[in-house]
């Protein structure tokens, strides 16, 4: 049938249509089509409208996120959005006929489970850095595109630090300087997919104080066996949870590596700082190097440690550290004042995730004080370590699996 004016509007519709995808559509490279392979996740909407012109908002859409007119009649290309942030990008093909469709240009997919033990059928390209996902539902199948490359031990590289973007965050950080730094992952609460296959970045954050509360991967179970790789075996611990662990400490970037199992077979890789307890205590046998504030006025501890100070009711104050190695929680130092300056600090380091450390931090204070004098106190044993000035006390918590020290 020809097209001639005066035909009624269905016909003129029907000359008008798109048609429908074919191999040419989706085309040899396994990519994202119409451009949309200059966008990542984690990029912004206003990067990836600079990138992609033709993206605009979709209102008619239930979910955030943006379309590209895809030229053809059954494929509708979508950039889905999370907090302004580019979250994935999917082409939604009318009908369930897009595997057939993509084996006839990609080849024979690859059929594996996921975390949860899903079967995913995927196809994969280390030269383009893009797999694609294809998820098939009653009306349409859905393919969604994610950046990929082989995970290998290079991800982790020689020391323990936060790859990208995240080694820019803190524990505690306020989100909205988080997010000046690493906006991608701090706004995409389901975590933004790295260039890595199966790995995802986190951020997890405490609504209630505005603060960063987790940084972290989730990383494929064959991750274990590269981590160690790139950072030997790791050091066993059991987590207040009960949940056993592996943790990499590395005091020469002051940053702490967690791996715990988290949903199905995947792993999660939580990174914080940490201030190695031979660090905080140094080598003078007079002054705690982290806290060198004996005999200093309740204004110098406060500018020295601005931030980390908080007031009692009745004038003394709590400093906070970062934890030792030995702990997960921060290290809180309580500063005696009397006279307007610090004349006590008392604080714990906890070994009991770690027994073993019990007697290396034995062997520490020893070092660091010389052989102490034991002694007694209300029926409690207490080790001497100095008399003088300052004097240096030293109990056992058994309860909680702690040294106890007292300096003044």
């Amino acid at each position: 049938m020809q097209c001639r004016s005066g035909l009624v509007v269905l016909a003129l519709s029907a000359c008008n249509a798109a048609p429908a995808a074919t191999t040419e559509f989706f085309g040899p490279r396994i990519e994202p089509p119409g451009g949309l392979a200059k966008v990542q996740p984690g990029m912004s909407v206003a990067e990836a409208k600079k990138l992609v012109p033709g993206l605009r908002e979709d209102p008619r859409a239930v979910r955030d996120q943006l379309v590209l007119d895809s030229g053809v009649s059954d494929v509708k290309l979508e950039v889905r959005v999370d907090s302004g942030t580019v979250a994935s990008i999917v082409a939604v093909v009318s009908g369930n006929g897009a595997r057939e469709l993509l084996q006839r240009v990609w080849g024979d997919p690859q059929l594996t489970r996921d975390s949860l033990g899903q079967p995913e059928i995927t196809w994969a390209s280390e030269s383009t850095g893009w797999k694609a996902k294809l998820d098939c539902l009653e009306r349409n199948c859905v393919v969604e595109y994610v950046p990929y490359h082989v995970l290998t031990s290079e991800l982790f590289g020689a020391h323990v630090v936060p790859p990208g973007e995240l080694v820019k965050l803190r524990l505690g950080m306020k989100v909205a300087d988080a997010r000046k730094l690493a906006p991608g992952p701090v706004d995409v609460r389901a975590g933004v997919p790295t260039r890595v296959d199966g790995v995802r970045e986190f951020v997890a954050i405490d609504d209630k104080s505005g603060t960063i509360r987790a940084i972290y991967l989730n990383l494929p179970a064959t991750a274990r066996a590269l981590i160690a790789e790139a950072w030997g075996p790791g050091l066993p611990a059991t987590e207040p949870v009960g949940k056993n662990v592996l943790v990499w400490p590395d005091p020469s970037t002051g940053w702490r590596a967690t791996l715990r199992p988290a949903l199905g077979s995947s792993q999660d890789l939580a990174f914080d700082q940490y201030l190695p307890v031979a660090q905080m205590f140094g080598e003078q046998p007079d002054v705690v190097d982290a806290v060198p504030v004996l005999g200093l006025t309740v204004d110098e501890v406060k500018k020295q440690f601005e931030g980390q100070i908080a007031v009692a009711a009745r004038g003394d104050l709590t400093l906070t550290l970062l934890p030792t190695e030995w702990e997960r929680q921060a290290t809180r130092i309580a500063l005696d004042v009397a006279g307007g300056r610090i004349r006590e600090l008392t604080f714990s380091i906890p070994f009991k995730a770690h027994p073993e450390a019990r007697d290396q931090l034995l062997e520490l204070f020893t070092h660091k004080w010389g052989t102490p004098r034991p002694s007694e106190e209300d029926g409690k044993p207490v080790l001497i370590f100095r008399d003088g000035q300052p004097r240096v006390e030293v109990r056992e918590d058994t309860m909680h699996g702690a040294w106890k020290i007292e300096i003044r």
